[in-house]
Order: structure tokens, then sequence, then C-alpha cells
């Protein structure tokens, strides 16, 4: 879940703000829902269109993972010398991928979903060209639990990080997602870029791989703080005034108010709200300052 209140209406334009999914492609789910599952939804006025965020949220998460399950491997462009090299795009159409950005989703985002490139070059320009042997993709489509393996595979289920452990362990977004109520480090990563989660803009460390990955890691204690104030959340007029009382503090307190930033305000009020709700509160704080 990418909010704090579950009965919040969101039209279009929030689902894509909070989930990455466009209004275009929502209308498609909706107009098949016969055969999408898309939810009714909760609200309409004209062509306007809400759904509450406890309904669409869980649908586009299962919808998701559904749609990953799906993607259909040719093994037919599999053949050839296990020594060949194959380039990121030629890996992702043997995977059933119009695009490479799944792929390159996979190797961000999923550690040890999809094994790492076998060569990594960097171009002139500095960007990173990476390259696959034939057998390493074609062992990983043998062992792939799911579609492209018709042997059963037992898959161990991924422990979820408890609350009381050591606060100064570093949790990367994989094991963080369960604990803040998201389906998948995806869904995480993506309310992180878009700044739904202003706390963890700012990760406590970042762990580079030597293919040239990159891995945010963020401590158990933050983590438990974030997880722990979007489960008691008040009101969204509660958490308006919050912020505004959190802002006019700071501005006030501080030596330069220029020095007062959304991340600092948000990493000291877990769960009060987005960057953009941060930044607005910021605002209208200045304003009423300088109106004396």
């Amino acid at each position: 879940m990418t909010g704090t209140d579950e009965n919040e209406l969101l039209d279009a334009k929030k689902i894509q703000d909070e989930f990455g999914l466009s209004p275009s492609r929502l209308s498609e789910l909706y107009r098949d829902r016969a055969t999408t599952g898309c939810p009714e939804p909760d609200h309409v006025e004209g062509r306007r269109r809400w759904w509450k965020r406890g309904v669409i949220g869980p649908y586009l998460a299962r919808y998701r993972t559904a749609k990953a399950s799906q993607s259909s491997v040719r093994p037919s462009l599999l053949d050839g010398p296990r020594d060949r090299l194959l380039k990121t795009s030629d890996v992702a159409k043997i995977l059933g991928h119009k695009r490479t950005v799944t792929l390159l989703g996979w190797l961000q985002d999923r550690p040890g979903y999809f094994p790492a490139p076998d060569v990594v070059e960097t171009t002139e320009g500095g960007r990173l060209r990476r390259f696959w042997y034939m057998g390493t993709v074609s062992d990983w489509v043998d062992q792939r639990p799911g579609p492209g393996n018709t042997e059963s595979k037992t898959r161990t289920e991924a422990v979820v990080p408890t609350e009381d452990g050591d606060p100064e362990e570093l949790l990367d977004t994989k094991q963080a997602a369960p604990m803040l109520g998201y389906s998948s480090h995806l869904e995480l990563n993506r309310a992180i870029a878009r700044g739904i989660l202003p706390e963890l803009a700012e990760p406590d460390e970042v762990v580079h791989s030597d293919k040239g990955l990159t891995s945010n890691r963020y401590k158990r204690q933050r983590v438990v703080a974030l997880a722990r104030a979007r489960q008691q959340a008040p009101a969204s007029s509660a958490l308006a005034q919050g912020r505004m009382e959190a802002a006019l503090h700071a501005l006030r307190a501080a030596a330069d108010p220029n020095a007062v930033t959304v991340t600092a305000l948000a990493e000291a009020h877990p769960g009060h709200g987005s960057t953009t709700a941060w930044k607005n509160s910021i605002d209208e704080a200045r304003r009423t300052i300088q109106a004396g």
C-alpha cells in the first residue's frame, strides 16, 4: 500500500502518482474488467472515476504479479553456442519482453532473482553495457519457477525482518518492502522515486556491486519508525496540521530558513505525507511567517 488512508479516494492522476499506472492503461483495465478483474470504482462523477486506495492498490499488485508470471520465454532464440554473448535487448527478447526495462528492473530491484551480467563494459559516454552468455540465460530459464519450466519447484518464502532486531542493521528495499506494507520492493522503490516516501529519500548506505549495480540500505530503526507511523496515521486533516506546525517550528528555529528541507522534516516526522505535501506545507508556513 502506498498511502496511509485506505479509504481515501484516488482518481486516475493520483493512481498514476502513487502506483505508476498511466490513466490510459487504467482506462483499458477498467474497459476490459471482465477479463482483467479491475474493480468497479467507488465513486463516479460523469466520466471521472475514483477508487479507494485500499481497493485499487492490492488489485494492481495482484495484476502486476500475474502479468510478470505470464511472460513467455522464447526457447527458439536460445539455440546457439553457450559461450555466445547476448546483449540486454537480446536477453529481454528471449524472455518474452518487448523492452529491456523489465530485465534492468530485476537487476536493480530484485537482487539474486536474475543472474548478474557475465561481462560489463563502460562506453566513452559513461554508460554501462551488459552482456550474458547464452549458457547463463539458458540455465536460468531451465531453473526458473513458473512459466518456462514444466517441473515443479520448491520455493523458499522470504522471511520478513522483525521489528525487534538490531536497530542499526541495514535493510535493503526487498527486506523493507513488506515491513512498510508494499507487495514488492519494486513498488517501494517506485514510491521512493516518486516522492511518496520522502522519509527514505536519503539512504543510510549505498552498496555498489562489482557488476555496476547499486542498492540502497536503510537502518532498521528508520524503517520501523516509518512503518509504525503509517499504521497509526491520523486523518488527513490532522496530518496537514502536523506538517504545518512542524514547518513553522523549523522555520522559526532555523538560523537560515532556506536550510529547512523536505527530507529533514519528513525524517523527523515520519508518515506525515509525500514530498509534495511537505513542500506545500513549508510554502504555506513561509507565507504565514512573512504575513506576521
